[in-house]
């Protein structure tokens, strides 16, 4: 009888913290969470790799067709001014492993704004490994040069009062034209958050971070050594280590430490996860699929032109990219949603106010 009046009280405690959790997630996401900050990860993890192995697509297979991509938009002459960064080099097609190629497989296909002529978003889809070859994964090329990424904290993650809403909403929202979840909760992230000269978790050197500077310019590298503090920094978001550097997977790819992926999910559960990754000429890119292993995913970000990469959330709850499209530029604010591919769990709308996020994200908008 104790041990069940126990369990019955911890349940009641789980579904009231569930109830005044913000943020647009599911019950067994906040469940989850609310667990693991309560030392429950050793009973959740289990649970999470058992389901997710059983929700595992088949392997072999091929897609029927490649995701519709939302159509470019040119802007008005004038509308975005003149890029203070040097924009980056249009990207070469992904390399392919898995014959014969679909049509458009691995090609970049514009959307977003058209600025001077040239695309500042484009989106390849291609199968990630010989293995699971009825999934695609998708990477989106963006110029930093002509958008604007930011780092938005979210209310729980890493919580606090911020001068900016944990949602895209009013102008922020009409100027927005995609945005991307950020990295792991930060018991589990090993890294810390930093914005506009404040420290909310404590950067930890050796890192993976992605480092955003006040002329919009992005850098990823391990921190206190590829990447460091300057005058320069406008926000720092680590997580884990590097999967990619110098252009090669790193030993992090294989999955193999405990130490680094013992407290999430895990490297070797097929699942949705996501990236983020610099090219050689300073382009974003981010990196999602609804089937990847933490090799899949490292190896994807570097067939799509990455140089140095890191990871950032998993699961099909979390792993979400969403595009605003404004069609009625007498009305900007009204927002048209589009996911990144149509697995991806929650709604196109995810990050669009009134609700709330409760982790941080990447917001893309024009400048």
């Amino acid at each position: 009888m104790v041990v069940a009046a126990a369990a019955v009280a911890l349940l009641a405690a789980s579904m009231a913290s569930i109830a005044a959790t913000p943020g647009n997630q599911g019950a067994e996401a906040k469940w989850a969470d609310w667990l693991r900050s309560h030392d429950g990860a050793a009973l959740v993890n289990p649970i999470e790799r058992w389901y997710y192995a059983m929700q595992a697509p088949d392997a072999g297979g091929h897609p029927h067709s490649l995701a519709t991509v939302p159509r470019p938009r040119a802007l008005p002459p004038g509308t975005v001014p003149p890029p203070t960064i040097r924009r980056p080099s249009l990207p070469a097609p992904v390399p392919l492993v898995v014959p014969p190629a679909l049509p458009g497989e691995g090609q970049w296909r514009p959307t977003g704004p058209v600025v001077d002529g040239r695309p500042t978003m484009e989106v390849a889809q291609y199968r990630a490994d010989t293995v699971y070859t009825s999934q695609l994964t998708s990477a989106v090329w963006i110029d930093p040069s002509v958008l604007r990424v930011r780092l938005v904290p979210g209310s729980q993650e890493p919580g606090g009062a911020w001068p900016v809403a944990p949602d895209l909403a009013g102008a922020t929202a009409a100027r927005a034209v995609a945005a991307f979840n950020g990295g792991f909760r930060f018991q589990d992230a090993h890294g810390g958050f930093y914005l506009d000269g404040r420290t909310a978790v404590p950067l930890r050197t050796g890192a993976a971070s992605v480092v955003i500077s006040r002329d919009g310019s992005i850098g990823i590298g391990s921190w206190g050594s590829e990447v460091t503090m300057t005058s320069r920094v406008e926000a720092v978001l680590q997580n884990l280590v590097l999967l990619v550097d110098h252009g090669r997977l790193t030993p992090a790819a294989a999955g193999g430490d405990p130490a680094l992926w013992g407290a999430t999910l895990g490297a070797s559960p097929v699942v949705a996860r996501s990236g983020i990754g610099v090219t050689a000429s300073g382009a974003l890119l981010y990196v999602a699929g609804p089937a990847l292993t933490a090799r899949s995913l490292a190896d994807a970000l570097q067939r799509a032109g990455a140089v140095r990469a890191m990871t950032l959330d998993m699961n099909p709850e979390w792993v979400t990219c969403n595009f605003f499209t404004h069609p009625d530029r007498a009305h900007p604010a009204s927002v048209v949603a589009t996911k990144l591919y149509p697995q991806m769990q929650r709604p196109a709308t995810r990050y669009l106010g009134p609700t709330p996020e409760s982790r941080d994200f990447f917001s893309v908008s024009t400048r």
